[in-house]
């Protein structure tokens, strides 16, 4: 997506683990909610829901199995929170990853922001 533009995405893959645990993300994190790959990868101390305001992480965390259990995309509207404790809208949208009917081996998406970091923003 373009630098200036007013949305930007980045994509993610999570470990089909309770924390869901980053195992991959693109550059795009920084703009979205302002950490680098290397911060929520290889730190291992941020997950998927580490991007979601408190109050709503429990509602994505069930959307999130909905879809993966009725193996399904998911779609969910939340409000992100960056690495300056901002607040931000945004979309997670994505799926599981199955190697067999059975067997849930990761989750995959994109969050996109849609009052991306340095964008938009005064002040």
């Amino acid at each position: 997506m373009e630098k200036d533009s007013a949305i930007t995405a980045m994509m993610f893959r999570c470990r089909a683990d309770a924390q869901l645990s980053f195992e991959s993300v693109d550059e795009g994190s920084r703009t979205v909610c302002g950490y680098t790959r290397s911060e929520l990868v290889d730190t291992g101390l941020l997950t998927l829901l580490d991007l979601v305001q408190p109050e709503e992480r429990e509602l994505v965390r069930n959307r999130i199995q909905a879809g993966i259990s009725g193996k399904k995309s998911f779609v969910v509207h939340t409000r992100l929170k960056t690495k300056d404790q901002k607040e931000t809208a945004g979309i997670m949208v994505g799926s599981g990853s199955f190697t067999n009917p059975l067997s849930l081996t990761s989750i995959e998406g994109y969050i996109i922001s849609l009052d991306p970091i340095g964008v938009n923003q005064s002040g």
